[in-house]
């Protein structure tokens, strides 16, 4: 890897746990004493559950990245990586479709109790932790991962896929 490469590595890694996994880790307590007191309200039973599926999936998600992806993109990546990866990705989809089931089950709920204070902070707060979400999957998908990607072969029409990484740049 050049010495370029391993900067920008280095850089977007930083970023990421920086802003995006210091941040998560910071908003979930918060969002969980929201959803409590939603439930408390009597507005809906199983919130701070969902919201604790999607915190731990997340929490392992951040905790693979930071003790298995990073240090091995660090050290230049190995014939591995791609398969972690790709893992990886697809746990972005599946925190995707948590965020979006729960926050759809807010909008429903939104319907009959709107103007619940409770409900819209955490409306609020939940829609702020989704896009801070979406940012930082596009930051790993469409950034970090393409840096490992293997190079499109002569006469292929696509470029590098984040769903399909093998082998890291020499």
């Amino acid at each position: 890897m050049s010495p370029d490469t391993t900067r920008q590595v280095g850089a977007l890694i930083d970023r990421i746990q920086t802003r995006f996994h210091e941040g998560h880790r910071q908003a979930l307590p918060e969002l969980l004493a929201m959803a409590a007191k939603v439930e408390a309200r009597g507005i809906d039973d199983g919130l701070v559950d969902a919201l604790l599926a999607i915190g731990d999936a997340l929490e392992q998600h951040m905790f693979k990245e930071e003790m298995r992806l990073f240090p091995m993109m660090e050290q230049g990546g190995n014939t591995l990586i791609g398969l972690l990866i790709e893992d990886l990705h697809r746990e972005h989809v599946a925190h995707e479709k948590a965020m979006n089931d729960l926050r759809a089950r807010l909008g429903t709920l939104s319907e009959v109790h709107g103007t619940d204070q409770a409900l819209q902070q955490f409306m609020r707060g939940l829609n702020d932790l989704a896009s801070e979400l979406a940012l930082h999957i596009r930051a790993e998908d469409e950034e970090l991962f393409l840096l490992f990607a293997p190079p499109a072969s002569p006469g292929s029409r696509s470029t590098s896929n984040p769903r399909s990484p093998a082998t890291p740049p020499s």
